[in-house]
């Protein structure tokens, strides 16, 4: 009998070490992969065929969420409509060992937006082995996203708007998937709206757990930080394809916009006779600009606007060349006003005065030369 109990005892205790609490609550969460009704209207063309849920969006979320406000530190670049087309397993299996995520793409929202891992694109700290959080760094919005590179909408953290948008019945009440990752394992929030629905204790290294009939389920942090996943633990598979555009400077070239310190107030999207203008008032901080005389400004604080809206109608900061007139990096207004569509009125915005001295060369188009 002693013996039994030390069994018991020590079957207890590794129990325990292994990160697993001794008190779970069970949870039937809801699958519904092949369900419109278990995405927004952001999302079309639901269907599930070949052991694949597939359905595409236009990657922006509703309307009404005020994504890009918040945001500190940004690449200046604008969330664009893009035509994407997910699938995702139906059944998928656990791996035998977890994968590391990598700076990119994880899963996607019940709202077609993408979600990627919590980094940046930025250097590896050879300290730590891992690249900036960009949540750390200032660069999400409150609704925890961004505009990528590609102008590409984002999400790095939990998507806090689309789950407030979601609601209590779907996340807490019916269980409902709250996006679903690479791998194929669903996304879920529970204990946002209901704390006897909390699970984190019972979350392994990924962030993952069972429910009460064995299926597998990531769950987002429901607190400050706010991880969606920390590995898959099945195996990743591509799940997305995207036919976006990349939009143009004057020169044609592709602009990968220069991150800068500018702080968001505000972000719209207009359409005007079929073009659509994008604008982000803010407040430039702490950044070196470069003046037409050819020295460089120090701007503490200063309120402006960046804006696009074709190759002939923007206002962006570019890098300017190195020179010995200035230390370190120094930027420059690029403004460019010949081909703004009717209706659009620069003369409105609180714009940064524009460089308009020799050419720039070292990064982005250059100068205005006016």
């Amino acid at each position: 009998m002693q013996f039994v109990r030390f069994i018991c005892a020590l079957l207890a205790t590794n129990f325990l070490a292994a990160g697993f609490p001794s008190d779970t609550r069970a949870h039937d969460i809801k699958s519904c992969k092949c369900e419109a009704s278990c995405y927004t209207e952001e999302v079309e063309n639901v269907s599930c065929t070949d052991g694949k849920a597939r359905f595409s969006s236009h990657g922006l979320p509703h309307p009404e969420d005020p994504i890009m406000t918040g945001i500190l530190a940004t690449n200046q670049q604008f969330p664009s409509v893009h035509n994407y087309e997910f699938e995702i397993l139906l059944s998928p299996r656990l791996a035998v060992s977890p994968t590391p995520t990598e700076a990119g793409p994880v899963g996607v929202a019940v709202n077609g937006v993408p979600i990627f891992d919590p980094s940046t694109q930025g250097p590896v700290n050879r300290a730590t082995g891992k690249r900036p959080s960009a949540l750390e760094e200032g660069e999400l919005d409150v609704c925890g996203g961004h505009a990528g590179r590609g102008d590409d909408y984002h999400y790095h953290t939990a998507p806090r708007c689309l789950i407030e948008d979601l609601g209590r019945q779907w996340v807490d009440v019916e269980k409902k998937p709250v996006g679903y990752a690479m791998d194929g394992f669903p996304i879920l929030a529970l204990g946002w709206f209901d704390r006897d629905n909390a699970v984190e204790s019972q979350l392994d290294a990924c962030r993952g757990m069972k429910d009460a009939s064995g299926q597998y389920f990531y769950n987002v942090k429901t607190t400050s930080g706010w991880d969606v996943l920390s590995c898959l633990s099945g195996r990743p598979q591509r799940f997305a394809r995207d036919r976006g555009q990349h939009r143009e400077d004057r020169t044609g070239m592709e602009i990968t916009g220069i991150p800068i310190r500018f702080a968001i107030k505000d972000s719209t999207r207009k359409s005007y006779d079929r073009q659509v203008c994008h604008v982000m008032t803010g407040m430039l901080q702490g950044e070196q600009v470069l003046q037409t005389n050819g020295q460089a400004r120090r701007v503490n604080a200063e309120e402006g606007a960046l804006f696009y809206c074709n190759r002939s109608c923007y206002g962006l900061f570019f890098e300017a060349d190195k020179s010995r007139a200035f230390r370190g990096r120094a930027i420059y207004y690029d403004l460019i006003d010949t081909g703004c569509p009717e209706g659009f009125a620069i003369s409105k915005l609180e714009i940064f005065q524009a460089y308009e001295g020799p050419l720039q060369k070292r990064k982005g188009p250059p100068g205005t030369g006016r």
